[in-house]
């Protein structure tokens, strides 16, 4: 036994012998690409920063339209830069995992033939009897000239095996060093990716600021000419319509960009992937700093009663939209932001509402113009509440509450739209 011990020590020791380094891994400069993009992103970067000193209350229409879109265009495309980034990020870290699977297995490869290799060599020992030459020497002296070719034969066969085992030994050592470094190497790069991602997401977070600030501006002033619009509807019809179709146009822009977001965000919720961004367009304005967190999956709320007026989490409804508001009051739920209000109301309802808003007299009842009355309120016949179209939500009287921010980056994926003069109002049509 001390002896299969003391060779084993010795095979140990010429094994280790054997280790060579692995080449080194060149690398792709490129650079082409890079710059274009980079080119890219400094252009998109100037026209945000001067659609951010337009002034929202002051320019036209378009002028502000314009701004809007290329802050829009801004955000996207730090989004786009930020999930480049966390894909190089994943790959990095695959590439890692699969290196390391395969040093592993590489490394019981080794083990295996590193045992076999001195099994091999001490039973080679011991079957020559310490000196193999000398017992074929003792042997052929001995005038067994046949036991002496056996022995010979023997000992050439398991110098081969030794030979093979130890060509097996250095390529899967090889391989095991390959490994080691690629896995050395893919760690490295995901380092390196991940505070690349740390880094676009300050950026993102500073292109969403600055697209916040200017969305406030347009929502304000939107709110504003919608409620001049409202005050010259009796004077002016036309005028009132031009008016109300110009603002609406913005609106319909900035809820269309925070259904995007919204869409955007959940695909990556989908996905198991964290929201991009502490800031946004789909936060809502205000400075509370967007809604609560998730507190996990909420069951919608059922469809209760017939007809064409339902009801859905006690809000009552028109029938052709009471699956949306089910999902949005569940998908609220799940986000932290439980929601109530009201929706379908009579006419007689309405009259009365008018009569406590605007005034008693018939021309403040069914003629004043809704903004003249506190809080606005439609004209008997005209309200989305009057067709079940339409809901009031609680807790929502302004855009700092977490109802408002909520809605604002989530009610377009369900069919809702805020009317800007009103931010507890949202309908079919954002009217």
């Amino acid at each position: 036994m001390g002896l299969r011990r003391l060779v084993a020590a010795s095979v140990a020791g010429a094994l280790a012998l054997l280790a060579v380094s692995a080449p080194a891994q060149g690398q792709d400069g490129g650079g082409s690409l890079e710059e274009l993009r980079a080119k890219r992103n400094q252009v998109q970067a100037q026209q945000a920063s001067q659609a951010a000193e337009v002034d929202a209350l002051q320019s036209s229409a378009a002028e502000a339209q314009a701004a809007l879109s290329a802050l829009n265009a801004q955000v996207n495309a730090q989004r786009d830069r930020v999930e480049e980034a966390e894909r190089a990020v994943t790959q990095a870290e695959q590439e890692q995992a699969q290196a390391e699977a395969a040093q592993a297995k590489a490394q019981r490869e080794l083990d295996v033939i590193h045992a076999d290799l001195r099994d091999v060599a001490v039973d080679a020992y011991i079957s020559a009897g310490g000196s193999s030459s000398s017992r074929v020497v003792q042997t052929a002296s001995a005038g067994t000239a046949n036991e002496a070719v056996q022995m010979r034969a023997l000992l050439e066969v398991r110098a081969g095996e030794r030979r093979d085992l130890i060509e097996d030994y250095r390529t899967v050592q090889d391989d095991l060093e390959f490994q080691r470094l690629a896995a050395i190497e893919a760690a490295e790069r995901a380092r390196v990716q991940r505070q690349v991602v740390a880094d676009r997401l300050a950026e993102l977070d500073a292109a969403q600021d600055q697209q916040q600030a200017y969305t406030d501006q347009v929502e304000a002033r939107v709110e504003a000419a919608l409620a001049e619009a409202q005050s010259l509807a009796a004077v002016d019809a036309e005028l009132a319509s031009t008016i109300t179709a110009r603002e609406s146009e913005l609106a319909r822009t900035i809820a269309a960009q925070r259904a995007a977001d919204a869409a955007r965000e959940q695909s990556r919720a989908d996905q198991g992937l964290d929201t991009l961004g502490s800031s946004g367009s789909n936060s809502g304005s205000g400075s509370s700093g967007g809604a609560p967190a998730p507190s996990g999956n909420v069951t919608p709320p059922p469809v209760t009663g017939s007809g064409e007026i339902v009801e859905v989490g006690g809000i009552r409804i028109h029938q052709s939209i009471a699956a949306n508001l089910s999902a949005l009051l569940g998908a609220a739920a799940s986000a932290g932001v439980p929601l109530s209000g009201s929706g379908y109301r009579d006419s007689a309802r309405q009259i009365e509402l008018r009569r406590q808003h605007c005034g008693s007299s018939a021309y403040a009842i069914y003629q004043a113009s809704p903004s003249s009355c506190s809080p606005p309120t439609a004209r008997p016949g005209s309200s989305m509440h009057e067709r079940g179209l339409a809901v009031d939500f609680r807790n929502c009287s302004v855009r700092s509450t977490a109802c408002y921010q909520w809605l604002a980056g989530n009610a377009a994926r369900f069919g809702f739209f805020n009317l800007p003069s009103e931010p507890w109002h949202w309908s079919t049509t954002g009217r």
